[in-house]
């Protein structure tokens, strides 16, 4: 468990334990958005005070405070552009659920794995869309959240522990 310490910037070999607890919030949210286009509040916050309180009491309360201004800055960059957006295009680009989702991704594993995770997941989402199409489906909407996740993954494996 302690070599899953290594995909967290900072955390001690004894934090092995928070990442997957992350992962699998951040999988449930995802799962969730997949079929109720909403990712729940209630999770994201518990990891978010689940992250810093792990890494206040076991690495340093400096650090936690460091990873979770990372984690506000990196919901508030998304839901910032999705504010754009909409003033120009008057309809949403992203949800909100996605910005709260990242601000978790980003508090937990930092802001690199977080940026793969958004790069990743737009072109599967995108491919998603494409794969509809050959279906000849409407793609209405697209949940991103279980894109996001699958980009998370690979960012961790590619930026942490290859």
């Amino acid at each position: 468990m302690s070599f899953l310490a290594h995909t967290m910037q900072g955390a001690p070999p004894a934090m092995g334990w928070l990442a997957p607890a992350v992962l699998a919030m951040l999988f449930a949210a995802a799962a969730i958005d997949a079929f109720t286009a909403r990712i729940p509040d209630p999770l994201i916050f518990f990891g978010l005070l689940l992250t810093t309180a792990a890494q206040g009491f076991q690495a340093d309360w400096p650090v936690a405070a460091r990873h979770l201004l990372i984690g506000f800055a990196a919901g508030v960059l998304v839901a910032g552009l999705n504010h754009l957006w909409y003033r120009f295009k008057k309809h949403d680009a992203l949800g909100m659920g996605d910005a709260k989702w990242t601000m978790l991704a980003a508090a937990c594993f930092g802001p690199l794995p977080a940026a793969v995770a958004w790069g990743l997941g737009a072109w599967l989402g995108l491919a998603w869309i494409g794969f509809l199409k050959l279906l000849r489906k409407p793609a209405t909407r697209v949940h991103f959240a279980p894109f996001l996740f699958v980009g998370l993954v690979v960012g961790i494996y590619w930026l942490r522990l290859r």
